[in-house]
């Protein structure tokens, strides 16, 4: 049986609250209300109908170690192996608006060939989200000033980074 596509991704957070906001307000995913009582604290979170981020707290937890088959303690940050991840957008303007109103520093850059735009960020553990919104040209110069750390335009291969 083939791998047919990605369920989901589970984050061990430092503060579960605080990084349960971030994905609600900042990349405006919401709470999914069937999660099981695992018997461990945690969350769900969707994008339209689909659950695709898990979180659960870093604190100790014997049903959740048992599980997962990894501990996680305090201290520990960032993405280990992971590099990112990354989720499809739209709207590329009404994300930049809602990530500057919650002060979240962003990079951004424009693939006009191939009409593509990503946005990447880091979530409150320090793992990078890339935003990709597809079959979008955007001159990053019209966003500046307007919340970004540094902008990249790809034009038939050769970059030119801008700030």
């Amino acid at each position: 049986m083939p791998v047919t596509e990605l369920n989901h991704y589970l984050l061990v957070a430092k503060n579960l609250q605080k990084t349960k906001k971030f994905y609600q307000d900042v990349l405006g995913l919401k709470i999914a209300r069937e999660r099981p009582a695992f018997g461990f604290p945690g969350y769900w979170l969707k994008a339209g109908p689909n659950i695709c981020v898990h979180l659960a707290s870093q604190a100790p937890n014997r049903i959740r170690d048992q599980f997962l088959l990894k501990k996680h303690p305090r201290g520990t940050k960032g993405s280990g192996s992971v590099d990112h991840i990354a989720f499809l957008a739209e709207k590329p303007e009404e994300v930049r608006k809602r990530i500057q109103k919650h002060g979240v520093e962003m990079h951004y850059r424009s693939f006009p060939d191939a009409k593509l735009f990503q946005i990447f960020l880091r979530d409150p553990d320090d793992v990078t989200i890339e935003l990709n919104f597809l079959g979008e040209v955007i001159d990053p110069a019209s966003w500046a000033g307007k919340g970004s750390a540094s902008a990249v335009t790809l034009e038939g291969g050769r970059a030119r980074k801008r700030n």
